[in-house]
C-alpha cells in the first residue's frame, strides 16, 4: 500500500499501518494517522486487513489441532498477538515455526518477540527469490525433517506483480514441501466488488503497488493440490467461528491445501 500517496506522510510505514488496522501496537505517530486517515477514506480496506488477520488464525489453528506442527510464515509482517507460533504452539508445544520476511524493521521486532523460544525462528527472505528463501537453515531444518509442514502466504502474494511470476513461486515453494504438507494463501480479489463508502481515487492510489486477482488466478497459486473444503473462497467464509459467522463479506480469498 503506498502509504506516502495516500496520507502525504512518508514517514508512514506500510506494514506498520496494517499492524495498526488490525489492532498491533508497532506504529508510530504517523502510522496511526494514516491508519485513521485511510480508515475514513475506505473503509473496506480496513475490513479487508481484519478479514485477512481473523482467517489466517483460523487456518493455523485448523492445521495445528489436526497436527500440523511446523510452519513457515512468509511475508509474515509485524507480530501481533495472536501470532502464528502463539497457535502452534498452544496446540502443540513441541511445533516449530520459522517467520520469514524482506523488511528488516519486521526482523528486528520479531526477533524481540521470540527472544528465548527454541522452537521459533526469523529467516529474512524475499518471497519474489524462493529459493534463497528455501535455503534458509531455519527454513531446511523444517523441510528435511520430512514431516508436513504448513507454507502461510497471508496476504503477500498480491505484492507480487505477474512480471515476477508468482505461479512459478508458489509451485517453487510447493515442491520443496514434504509430502502431507499445506499451503494456506490470502489474496485481495479483483472480482468481488468495493462498496460505494470508498473513496475511488483512494482505493485506487492503494493500489498502486498491489495487483489483486481473480479467484481462478488465486487458485492457480495450489497447483495440483488437493484443495480443503470449501476451497478458494471469500476469506470471511472459510470455516467462519462464532465471532466471525455473520462477517461483512471482504475483497478478499482465502484458501487451504493439502500435498497429496
Amino acid at each position: 500500500m503506498t502509504i506516502d500517496n495516500l496520507e502525504k506522510r512518508p514517514d508512514a510505514h506500510a506494514a506498520r499501518v496494517y499492524d495498526y488496522f488490525i489492532g498491533g501496537e508497532n506504529g508510530l505517530e504517523a502510522d496511526r494517522a494514516a491508519g485513521t486517515w485511510i480508515g475514513m477514506q475506505a473503509p473496506d480496506l480496513l475490513t479487508t486487513m481484519q478479514a485477512n488477520r481473523a482467517f489466517l488464525s483460523r487456518g493455523v489453528r485448523r492445521l495445528a489441532q489436526q497436527g500440523v506442527d511446523q510452519f513457515i510464515d512468509i511475508g509474515s509482517g509485524f507480530p501481533v498477538s495472536p501470532n502464528t507460533h502463539e497457535i502452534v504452539l498452544q496446540e502443540s508445544p513441541s511445533g516449530s515455526v520459522v517467520y520469514c520476511d524482506i523488511d528488516p524493521a519486521v526482523g528486528r521486532r520479531t526477533r524481540e518477540l521470540i527472544a528465548g523460544q527454541e522452537r521459533v525462528d526469523f529467516a529474512p527472505g524475499d518471497i519474489q527469490n524462493p529459493d534463497e528463501l528455501l535455503a534458509r537453515p531455519a527454513v531446511q531444518a523444517l523441510i528435511r525433517s520430512g514431516r508436513p509442514v504448513a507454507c502461510v502466504l497471508g496476504a503477500v502474494l498480491h505484492f507480487v506483480p505477474e512480471s515476477a511470476d508468482p505461479v512459478r513461486i508458489t509451485a517453487t515453494l510447493r515442491e520443496a514441501l514434504p509430502q502431507g504438507s499445506y499451503l494456506v494463501v490470502s489474496h485481495i480479489a479483483g472480482d468481488i466488488p468495493w462498496g460505494d463508502s470508498n473513496n475511488e481515487e483512494t482505493l485506487k492510489r492503494a493500489f498502486e503497488d498491489m495487483y489483486p486477482r481473480t479467484r481462478e488466478q488465486v487458485a492457480r497459486f495450489f497447483g495440483d493440490w488437493e484443495l480443503v473444503a470449501p476451497g478458494v473462497v471469500p476469506a470471511s467464509q472459510w470455516h467462519p467461528t462464532g465471532q466471525t459467522a455473520g462477517s461483512p463479506e471482504a475483497a478478499l480469498y482465502g484458501g487451504v491445501a493439502r500435498k497429496i
